[in-house]
């Protein structure tokens, strides 16, 4: 990258570092329909096989394996369907590891309900083996699993290599050297060869124009057609510039292959977010609305289920916290102050008390290292996060969620509501005894308001990203920190 780091345009032929030797082609159609004929020879061998080890009496013959033969088709069309219709043959997906266990898993419980739902209307259920049905299930399912994750390994491992290529292209980007090597390494791990690349420097254009280097991204476009096979153009420009597409546009319109434009990172950060379609118009989603009637029932599934489990599991530490309180500083043993909730709504919250003081009212100062207030037992008690337990009765009772933005004072949220624009989007779903600012370090004293203005992007990124996985994702991290966070004072 010499002559870009000079401000020059540059191109040539593009294998990527590491990258030589002998390069399989492959078409993207070649490979998905060999994954398609794996999958139904898999499914038809798997069902055969079942039925052979499961045999009744008698000879195998055609009679004998003629309906294992039926059922294996039906079944091979529903599940190659269904991989179909969520693109799990797309070479993302036949890349992906995860993305593979995730579609097999789903699709093989598709095919046997939609199996017994058509057995069931034909009133032939009681003509198939319940034994030769259930091995089926798990044998070809572990087959496909099997099969479908090494599949995925050796292609992202080829892709990765450069080994193999199912697209080649040419490559026209405005980018710096970060850029380039970020483009070029998320089109390999794709299975793209970049025959071509043209790199242009964003300091160049504007003392030359940017009509020069389209010109000479149209030379190096034509110089390898007529050296081989090209099957696209990708273009990675700056969408703020849109004189610039159109000569791009302009100067590709006589090559005979496809041109693409590719979002630049600020468009795709909006483009995957939700979109609204209102006959021939379509929006995207600026900002997420609080979860949705599906999404706040599962998430409060999970509380109720969480706060039960913990509530019935640590009965016993609770009831010495609070003997260990009543010994040590009397009453109260509870810790109550007014927060503000899910659209501000005002609750109380529940601690064990772990401090000398209950401050309720329009000053709230927070706790210190070392903070004189604190009792010896509420030292303890507020490093292991011991003091937060009742806080499940709050779950319970539905004013907190387990994992969501941590509620301040409502003193603290007067304050900071002034001082960061962005703070009351905190409340746009249930506060939480955990979130993903407090496993990401940012939990107890906030000394300086870029402490709060961080915690507060932190929230704002769990609710703008939310998932049931991240949900269990944050209570395991939690579970894990408890006993080594050094901020819990």
């Amino acid at each position: 990258m010499s002559q870009f780091e000079q401000g020059q345009f540059t191109a040539g032929l593009w294998n990527g570092p590491e990258r030589g030797g002998r390069r399989l082609r492959w078409t993207l159609e070649v490979l998905q329909a060999g994954a398609i004929v794996v999958d139904v020879v898999l499914i038809l061998a798997t069902a055969l096989a079942a039925r052979i080890f499961y045999r009744d009496e008698g000879p195998i013959d055609w009679a004998y394996l003629q309906g294992t033969v039926y059922i294996g088709v039906l079944s091979a069309i529903l599940f190659v369907g269904f991989l179909g219709a969520r693109r799990g043959y797309a070479v993302a997906a036949l890349s992906s590891v995860k993305r593979q266990t995730i579609l097999v898993a789903q699709g093989w419980i598709f095919t046997f309900f939609w199996l017994g739902w058509i057995a069931f209307l034909a009133k032939v259920t009681e003509s198939y083996s319940r034994g030769v049905v259930s091995i089926w299930f798990f044998f070809g399912f572990a087959t496909l699993l099997v099969v479908h994750v090494l599949g995925a390994r050796w292609l992202a491992h080829r892709f990765a290599r450069g080994e193999m290529s199912v697209r080649r292209v040419a490559v026209v980007a405005v980018a710096d050297s970060a850029g380039l090597e970020r483009i070029s390494n998320r089109l390999a791990v794709r299975g793209i060869e970049v025959v071509t690349l043209t790199a242009i420097s964003p300091a160049r254009i504007g003392r030359t124009g940017f009509l020069d280097a389209a010109r000479t991204a149209v030379g190096n476009v034509r110089q390898a057609l007529a050296a081989r096979k090209l099957d696209a153009v990708y273009l990675f420009l700056s969408w703020r510039e849109r004189r610039h597409i159109e000569e791009m546009k302009a100067a590709m319109a006589p090559l005979p292959v496809p041109v693409y434009l590719f979002a630049d990172r600020e468009i795709e950060r909006l483009i995957v977010r939700g979109r609204e379609e209102i006959g021939d118009l379509v929006g995207f989603e600026l900002q997420r609305a609080p979860l949705g009637r599906f999404d706040r029932t599962m998430k409060r599934a999970l509380d109720i289920a969480v706060a039960t489990t913990g509530l019935v599991a640590l009965s016993p530490l609770l009831l010495l916290t609070a003997l260990a309180i009543l010994v040590e500083t009397g009453r109260p043993v509870f810790f109550r102050q007014k927060r503000n909730g899910f659209g501000a709504r005002p609750f109380t919250i529940l601690k064990f008390r772990s401090m000398t003081v209950q401050e309720n009212g329009q000053e709230v100062t927070q706790a210190t290292k070392n903070d004189a207030r604190v009792t010896r037992l509420g030292r303890v008690l507020r490093h292991t996060s011991i003091d937060e337990l009742p806080q499940l009765f709050n779950v319970l009772t539905g004013d907190m969620s387990i994992v969501g933005p941590r509620p301040h004072a409502v003193a603290h949220d007067d304050l900071y509501d002034g001082l960061i624009a962005s703070y009351a989007f905190r409340q746009h779903v249930k506060p939480g005894i955990t979130g993903w600012a407090q496993i990401n370090g940012w939990r107890g004293e906030t000394r300086e308001v870029d402490q709060m203005k961080a915690r507060v992007e932190h929230d704002i990124w769990y609710i703008n990203n939310w998932s049931m996985w991240l949900d269990l994702k944050i209570i395991a991290m939690t579970a894990a920190k408890i006993f080594f966070d050094d901020q819990a004072y």
